[in-house]
């Protein structure tokens, strides 16, 4: 897998021949995305200028979920939090969203991946050829490099045979992979986050690793679910 970094990485990826990108912001616009739609979310249209999706949310009667350097903005209903997601009513709800930089290296095609759906993206990575990890941070970025090792050891765990069951217990047994987690929790991303005030999310990306095992995709401007989850999995 690749490692791209913020609107740099994204132009460089645009320039590839072919290619899938994994599009991870584990903290925390890729967890708030798939936290949103496990939640019944229709869809999520990501917008970068803070202003036009204020302006688009009215229009649209959307959930507004934006939040600029961990702090929700104002005339928005929800900060850019999992948590959040999980304790709003967003059954069949549009939600309109922006935020510090998970939006702005949406691809089309791109995969949204994190820790809550690292299994689910585990198994559709496993029928691509060639992935790109795109990463949010234009500064630093090793939270998302760990949420993508994870990625990557389930995939791995999947194409040698295991269940993904099997490979998320792995992961939360595995000294090396705990040790991938806690660097997303000790990460300066992290450690911001909590003094915020929403340690909370830090701990669910770190913790419930699969726990909602559906695939996101970012597809002619929104992001719907590509792929719920199999039966017996």
């Amino acid at each position: 897998m690749r490692y791209l970094i913020g609107a740099e990485g994204k132009q460089r990826f645009l320039k590839e021949p072919a290619g899938t990108p994994i599009v991870v912001d584990v903290l925390r616009a890729s967890s708030t995305i798939v936290a949103a739609l496990w939640a019944g979310a229709k869809e999520i249209i990501p917008i970068e200028d803070a202003n036009e999706a204020l302006a688009l949310g009215k229009k649209m009667n959307a959930v507004l979920v934006g939040e600029r350097n961990g702090v929700k903005l104002d005339g928005f209903e929800y900060n850019n939090s999992p948590s959040e997601m999980l304790a709003a009513d967003l059954k069949g709800r549009t939600i309109v969203m922006t935020t510090s930089n998970g939006v702005k290296v949406m691809v089309d095609g791109g995969i949204v991946g994190s820790t809550l759906n690292a299994g689910a993206v585990a198994e559709r990575v496993m029928s691509i050829d060639r992935t790109y990890l795109l990463a949010s941070n234009p500064l630093r970025s090793i939270e998302d490099l760990n949420a993508a090792s994870i990625i990557e050891v389930m995939a791995l765990m999947l194409g040698s045979g295991w269940f993904t069951y099997e490979a998320e217990r792995y992961v939360q047994d595995n000294a090396q992979c705990q040790e991938l987690l806690d660097g997303i929790r000790d990460s300066p991303a992290g450690e911001r986050i909590a003094r915020l005030g929403h340690e909370d999310d830090v701990e669910m990306v770190c913790t419930a690793i699969n726990r909602f095992p559906i695939v996101p995709v970012y597809r002619n401007g929104s992001i719907a679910i590509e792929k719920w989850p199999s039966p017996g999995c």
